[in-house]
């Protein structure tokens, strides 16, 4: 039976109460598609599948002449190609599933586009040409839910492959249910720019380049995402996190299966490094997470992580219940940052995490409780509490109490020459040591000053030095700077980061940081190489006593495939120094 558009409409302003009353998913069956004549077929226009010609003129018209008729567009079995993005105003597209084949050709305009009200896009399957390049923008996803769509449904469509997201949403009032996403360059599913009422429920979603379902509220909007419910879908295999929420409000992920993930499985975070609101009113529960954290290259890695590195508070009135995490290989939990953090967990099963089942990191402030977990396997110890926040826990805390005095570390006053041999003056200056990953890379950096300059010596051991990229992906060593010590959280005045890469390249993810004034010298050695570099101040005028925020990290390209491996760092790898400079160490400029 038909649900006629009008029909449609009536039940979905009926349900839109909360987000467990969101549009119900319309389904067309393909014989009453095929016999209806409440439809508009794209051959009725000139669209001939298999054919390897252009269809996109013959799709539009047809789009058109079913909002005009206030009728469906269908798409027959075959394949047929558009080169152009595809715009459904109204209209409800409906195939008869993996079929009806829609092939892009333009991996830069790849997106069916949800516009206006009651639109629709269901058992279709959308392809693409082979993708190399990542993209970031709306129009290159596989369906753009457009800013001001509502009631809208996308249900029982299949996408594989694309340059950007599988599908990316703005709208409000909406149903993402019953989807196969899979090879996308970038997330799965993201909902973004204030969307609302949502509901995202049992859809699979499987080898993403980025997060598999994730809820982003970027500042830059100016609102939250709201209302969203995410249940029952199966996700596995993405490049980076499973499920993530990086500010929203009113959220919950409910009964869903997360698999082998590169980082986190559930992830909830305001970013520092891209400026997301805080997370309020959200509720993770009865989740399964198999695996997670299998990508050494990612840093955010645990089964369930909080990461509190923006706004103050971070994360409020969250609750996480009767999860169960079985082989994380990080911590089960794992909760870092330094803004508050109000947070309850109770009844969560741990099992087999490599490093600990709950771990709460040293700059981590707020109010946590922990009631009725348990952990089994663990590689470290049930519950480890470096933290001076506010913590209840019934299950006893194994860090030692304090957290220890810090070390004085120091800058050495003096001018090196640059050129990649080690002078005297570094002598006085105190050797870091970063970690050591799983190839025996590490090294030490060492820092010097003078009145024009921070100078900076890495002796890095590396067995096996590759610059066949760039960026992080080539050998490479990096300095994170807060000239002030002002510990700001986000980067500011004073505030930069570096790159040297092992060809000696200089980058930066500090938009207009100026390269040209950097001096420096990479020399390869015997067991690995060395870098020296000096860099001018950008904020400080310096004297001695002064102390600096600081941390050091470099990159591993073990295998020589032009992608990183792993990463080392100087302050603890879980602190998320790339987005709070708050939690860098500090060294004194020493006379």
């Amino acid at each position: 039976m038909f649900i006629t558009k009008k029909r449609r409409h009536v039940l979905t302003c009926l349900l839109m109460s909360s987000v467990l009353a969101v549009p119900a998913a319309v389904s067309f069956p393909s014989s009453a598609v095929q016999a209806s004549s409440r439809v508009v077929s794209i051959a009725d226009y000139g669209a001939v599948p298999d054919d390897g010609i252009d269809d996109l003129n013959a799709i539009r018209q047809a789009v058109a002449a079913a909002k005009a008729s206030n009728k469906n567009v269908y798409v027959p079995a075959g394949t047929f190609f558009y080169d152009d993005a595809i715009v459904l105003d109204g209209v409800d597209m409906v195939g008869e599933g993996e079929i009806s084949v829609l092939h892009s050709t333009n991996q830069q305009r790849q997106a069916v586009q949800l516009a206006g009200n009651g639109s629709g896009l269901s058992q279709v399957k959308l392809t693409t040409v082979p993708v190399t390049t990542r993209l970031s923008t709306s129009v290159s996803a596989r369906v753009h839910i457009m800013p001001g769509a509502a009631d809208f449904t996308i249900a029982d469509t299949f996408i594989v492959g694309g340059s950007s997201a599988g599908i990316i949403g703005y709208g409000i009032n909406g149903a993402i249910v019953r989807n196969d996403v899979r090879d996308t360059l970038a997330d799965g599913i993201h909902m973004t720019g204030g969307s609302a009422n949502i509901r995202i429920e049992e859809n699979t979603v499987r080898d993403t380049g980025d997060d598999m379902i994730a809820v982003v509220s970027y500042e830059k909007n100016g609102t939250w995402v709201n209302n969203v419910k995410i249940a029952n879908n199966d996700v596995a295999g993405g490049h980076a996190r499973g499920i993530t929420v990086s500010g929203g409000t009113n959220i919950s992920i409910e009964r869903n299966r997360i698999a082998d993930t590169g980082g986190a499985g559930v992830f909830i975070a305001s970013e520092g490094s891209y400026q997301t609101y805080e997370v309020r009113n959200l509720q993770v529960v009865r989740n399964t997470i198999l695996r997670d954290s299998r990508n050494a290259a990612i840093p955010e890695k645990g089964g369930i992580r909080l990461q509190a590195t923006y706004k103050e508070p971070s994360i409020v009135n969250a609750t996480f219940e009767q999860n169960t995490i079985t082989d994380s290989a990080d911590s089960g939990i794992l909760i870092l940052g330094s803004a508050s953090i109000q947070a309850f967990f109770a009844r969560n099963e741990i099992v087999n995490p490599t490093n600990h089942g709950m771990h709460i990191l040293k700059t981590v402030i707020g109010q946590l409780n922990f009631s009725g977990n348990k952990v089994q396997g663990a590689g470290g110890f049930p519950f480890y509490n470096q933290s001076q926040a506010q913590v209840f826990s019934d299950v006893t805390n194994s860090a030692p109490p304090g957290g220890g005095e810090e070390d004085d570390y120091v800058a050495a006053r003096g001018t090196p020459r640059i050129d990649g041999f080690v002078d005297d003056v570094w002598s006085n200056a105190t050797p870091l040591a970063l970690n050591v990953d799983a190839n025996g890379t590490t090294g030490t950096v060492r820092i010097a000053w003078d009145d024009n300059a921070l100078y900076y010596l890495f002796e890095m051991t590396d067995a096996t030095p590759n610059a066949l990229a760039s960026d992080e992906h080539n050998d490479s060593v990096e300095v994170w700077v807060d000239e002030l010590n002002a510990k700001n959280g986000t980067r500011t005045v004073g505030d930069y980061q570096l790159r040297v890469g092992y060809d000696g390249a200089l980058s930066s993810a500090v938009r207009g940081f100026n390269l040209s004034n950097v001096t420096k010298a990479v020399m390869q050695r015997e067991s690995g190489y060395t870098a020296e570099f000096a860099v001018p101040y950008t904020a400080l005028v310096p004297q001695a006593g002064d102390v600096i925020g600081f941390n050091a990290s470099a990159n591993d390209d073990s295998n020589g495939d032009g992608r990183r491996d792993t990463y080392l760092s100087w302050v603890d790898k879980n602190l998320p120094y790339w987005a709070d400079t708050r939690v860098y160490g500090e060294v004194t400029l020493e006379n």
